[in-house]
Parts: C-alpha cells; structure tokens; sequence
C-alpha cells in the first residue's frame, strides 16, 4: 500500500465514529430496537458490536506491530451479541468507548514507520493478517456500519 492511500485510509479510519454517530442521530427512537429480520441487528446493537470491535481491533493492530508473528484470534460476533445482550447495553458508553479507542488507536498507527506497516501476523480465520490488511478492514468498519444502520432505517419506513 502506498503512502497516500495509506494516509487517505488513516483519514477515513479517523472520521468513522462521526459518520457512525451521524448514522445513529438520523434513527428514529422508535426505530433503534427494530430488526429488519429475526437473524438481523438492530441500529442499537450494530452500535454497542462497533465498540467491542474497536476494543479487539485496537489490541490487533498492537500485536501485529509490537510482537513477531502473533496469532489474532477471531470471534463470533452474533455469539457475542446474544451472550452479552447488546439489547440492554447503554449507547452513550458504546459511543464513548468507540471515539476514545478509535483516538487512541489513531494516535498510535499515525507513528507507525513504513516498516510497522509491514508487520504481519497469521489470523485463526483469514490466515495471512498484516497491518495493511488490518488499516483496509477498519478503515471501513464504522462507515460500513452506518450504512447498515441507515438500510435498517430505510427498511423500517418501508414497513
């Protein structure tokens, strides 16, 4: 990856929490528990997976760089979501959590050398897993979660 789109991609990493944030404001209450169907999720709980994910994404990104060759584990987000009740978790601490890691973490890539990027490690997934491949995947996250939250407000008008 070459450093402009590297930097382009930091940018866009940066501004997730605003646009999921946006996303969110434009859900109406009433709507925010709505599921577009039963093995969906809800405006709600696509926010409160977006905080857990910002807390294992950030720990990814500090063991590919600081250690050699780690394995990053994967998890089962739906498993997550059922057992931790993402339904009754509070939003202002989810959002609270994802603009703080999401600060910190950025903070932290933006002192990364071209070398750092280089750093890989093995994801019991997906296999091969490199600091590019990790700034790809959550550079769009939150972005990607927004959509899925303004798709879940579109299908709720539509009903």
């Amino acid at each position: 990856m070459d450093e402009r789109t590297r930097n382009a991609m930091i940018d866009q990493y940066r501004n997730g929490p605003s646009e999921l944030r946006r996303a969110w404001n434009a859900v109406p209450d009433e709507a925010r528990h709505w599921k577009p169907a039963t093995d969906a999720w809800s405006a709600h709980q696509i926010i409160i997976h977006c905080a857990d994910s910002e807390t294992a994404a950030a720990t990814r990104i500090r063991m590919v760089v600081a250690e050699p060759k780690p394995t990053i584990i994967g998890y089962e987000q739906d498993a997550w979501a059922a057992r931790f009740e993402y339904d009754l978790l509070p939003i202002d601490l989810a959002f609270a959590t994802i603009s703080a890691v999401r600060r910190l973490t950025t903070s932290v890539i933006l002192r990364f050398t071209s070398e750092n990027w280089e750093s890989s490690g093995t994801h019991s997934e997906s296999g091969s897993y490199s600091a590019g491949d990790w700034l790809r995947i959550y550079s769009a996250h939150l972005h990607d979660h927004a959509e899925q939250i303004r798709a879940n407000v579109a299908s709720w008008r539509s009903t």
